[in-house]
């Protein structure tokens, strides 16, 4: 990675890419960059230009909030997913760095086009990209819904949004529905590094989030071979994935959300058990 002067620098149309919780003060003392104070539309702001493996970018930190973070902005033209990854290596991110990252379908299109990927998402975390098939009656009020992939029970994955981007949703085949993740990138952050995310919501007591990591201790102890296939699909996907509590209060907060699913049957329930880990034979056996 090198730093561009900024007066050699010719800006270009550029997208943000993701915003860092690092200060351009912290970014200096590890990498030697050397911001310049600028005052642009939006105010004070202090910026580099650096070219990396992401090719060329530009980064911001306004004066005033609401702009948090050092934001990264890239050519319009750049392949996001590349540069996202490019990006966090580059300058040893992990997804606790990052306050917003905007994510391309391009990981949806590394699973269908990786036999390996899409045979290891399918068989060991049941996101299987093959089984799309829908009734085709499946509404959201307001929002369009796109199928992305299915589990073994005829649950769906939806994309709630035309476009490619939007939070994830997941149907079962029971009735029930709720919000799941923010977006792709998060799903499959939460179906990797949480498998048992549904057990998790079943024995939720309702929606308790303590309920919801009892249970998840108690499958985490169920499920000892899953690590080495967490690893691989991370690898393969050049995916960080946080630590169970986080995903698991990230699910409670996405499943918190309130959204309603119809079909031709009617209205979904939402995704929350009103089972308590308690309720569970084998568990209470363990405590």
């Amino acid at each position: 990675m090198m730093q561009i002067p900024l007066e050699e620098w010719r800006p270009s149309s550029t997208e943000p890419l993701l915003t860092m919780q690092r200060s351009p003060q912290e970014l200096t003392e590890q990498f030697g960059l050397d911001f310049a104070d600028e005052v642009d539309d939006l105010g004070d702001v202090q910026v580099a230009v650096v070219r990396g493996s992401f090719g060329t970018a530009v980064l911001l930190k306004y004066a005033y909030p609401p702009f948090l973070g050092t934001i990264v902005r890239v050519d319009a033209a750049a392949d996001f997913e590349a540069a996202h990854r490019a990006m966090l290596a580059e300058f040893g991110l992990t997804s606790a760095d990052l306050g917003w990252a905007r994510r391309s379908y391009g990981l949806l299109l590394d699973v269908q086009d990786n036999a390996r990927l899409a045979e290891l998402l399918a068989t060991s975390f049941e996101f299987d990209v093959t089984r799309t098939e829908t009734t085709g009656t499946e509404s959201v009020e307001g929002s369009d819904l796109v199928v992305l992939a299915g589990d073994f029970t005829g649950g769906r994955f939806y994309r709630v949004a035309a476009q490619e981007e939007g939070p994830i949703l997941h149907a079962t085949s029971e009735g029930q529905a709720g919000l799941i993740a923010d977006s792709l990138r998060e799903a499959l952050q939460l179906v990797i590094g949480l498998p048992y995310w549904l057990d998790c919501l079943t024995f939720s007591a309702g929606g308790d989030l303590d309920a919801m990591a009892a249970a998840a201790r108690h499958l985490a102890r169920e499920n000892p071979d899953l690590r080495s296939r967490q690893a691989e699909a991370a690898e393969l996907l050049s995916l960080d994935v946080p630590e169970p509590d986080d995903l698991l209060a990230r699910l409670h907060a996405a499943a918190s959300r309130p959204i309603v699913l119809r079909d031709e049957t009617g209205e979904y329930e939402g995704l929350f058990g009103s089972f308590s880990p308690e309720r569970n034979e084998r568990w209470r056996a363990i405590d």
